[in-house]
């Protein structure tokens, strides 16, 4: 069901990236490419570094996101910056359409599965329900293989000659990270807490002891 709802939202950014133009989706489309992959890639790092990040029950999923947007905010800030707010290039009406709707596609797809695929490294997958719906690692092969896909061809230009980690790794280490268990909730309210009472001397303590006051 994930697949069909990233269609669905791929259909949106069809109709977004008409509106835009060729040129304007085709940087939108390279900046999201290139933030995916630094979040793949740089998340596990950060977890290194900062434990405290993925100690808490969204950290994982927090930390992947919150990495994505804000590579991509700067992305894009560099790009208005030298170059969608600099230039306006015009291309003919049917080659507009085309391949920016073709664009608009690919990077909304990209998008529903890199938001489906932190929705799965929350706690929250857990649920039957969400799980029912498709929000976990066996459902979602072919999301994540269209991630990795497009991670793969940037690691191909950018990575060093001798690395060997793939992105089908650097997304499996993600998903190896152990989720805490959610506790079932439950009706039962906790007791007040009572006073505690002082040890009173019993009947038959006294009675042994004649001399004792009573």
């Amino acid at each position: 069901m994930v697949f069909w709802l990233s269609i669905l939202v791929s259909g949106l950014f069809v109709w977004l990236a008409v509106r835009m133009g060729f040129f304007e989706i085709w940087t939108m489309l390279f900046n999201i490419i290139i933030s995916v992959y630094i979040a793949i890639f740089l998340t596990p790092l950060l977890l290194d570094i900062l434990p405290a990040a993925g100690g808490t029950s969204y950290g994982v999923a927090l930390t992947l996101a919150v990495t994505a947007i804000g590579s991509f905010c700067i992305l894009w800030g560099i790009s208005y910056v030298f170059l969608t707010g600099q230039f306006k290039i015009s291309f003919p009406k049917a080659f507009e359409i085309l391949l920016s709707g073709l664009l608009g596609f690919l990077a909304g797809f990209l998008v529903s599965s890199f938001v489906s695929l932190a929705i799965t490294l929350a706690p929250v997958s857990q649920n039957r329900l969400v799980s029912a719906i498709g929000f976990n690692s066996v459902s979602q092969q072919p999301n994540i293989s269209y991630i990795c896909w497009w991670c793969d061809m940037v690691n191909s230009i950018v990575s060093l000659p001798d690395s060997k980690i793939t992105s089908h790794q650097a997304v499996s280490q993600l998903l190896s990270i152990p989720k805490p268990e959610t506790r079932p909730e439950t009706d039962e309210k906790p007791e007040p807490n009572r006073p505690v009472e002082p040890d009173r001397p019993k009947m038959d303590e006294i009675m042994e002891d004649p001399l004792s006051p009573p």
